[in-house]
């Protein structure tokens, strides 16, 4: 019997693969999509609801893209 070596090829590190553009600019444009979509809900909102969870319809659009500081 002869020894070999096994190379274990799933030990060494590997780097995941970079995005494609075209992936990234698809998830960047789904991400605006939904964006866009909580700002339609929101917005619809009248001024008591918007009161209740603390905003004002000046800062919505900050709200949603950024969340509440």
């Amino acid at each position: 019997m002869t020894a070999h070596a096994t190379s274990c090829d799933w030990t060494t590190e590997q780097t995941a693969p970079k995005p494609s553009r075209i992936k990234s600019l698809f998830a960047a444009l789904m991400h605006e999509i939904e964006v866009r979509r909580a700002l339609r809900h929101v917005s619809a909102l009248d001024d008591a609801m918007l009161h209740d969870i603390g905003l004002t319809p000046g800062n919505i659009e900050d709200a949603v893209r950024c969340g509440r500081h």
